[in-house]
């Protein structure tokens, strides 16, 4: 993985500017980042992290918006399939 402090420069941190994974990532990523990805997430489809946004929106709405979203995905890739 490039390493986020040094961009290939070599800091220390890293090796030659890429930090090897040595276990799985999802054990290094905490609540605050799963929370961050998510309202990215919601920023991408138009629900902004402001007041009114994403943020007054409850968990049970933006978890169903989510499962909405992937299942168009799903839907939208089987028919490009399709049609090759």
């Amino acid at each position: 993985m490039d390493c986020p402090d040094c961009a290939d420069g070599g800091c220390g941190k890293c090796e030659d500017g890429f930090i090897k994974i040595t276990r799985c990532p999802l054990e290094l990523i905490t609540p605050d980042v799963y929370e961050m990805m998510e309202l990215a997430e919601l920023y991408e489809k138009g629900l902004p992290p402001i007041a009114g946004g994403a943020l007054d929106q409850t968990a049970s709405f933006t978890a169903a918006a989510r499962l909405i979203w992937r299942q168009q995905q799903k839907h939208k890739a089987r028919n490009r399939c399709s049609t090759l």
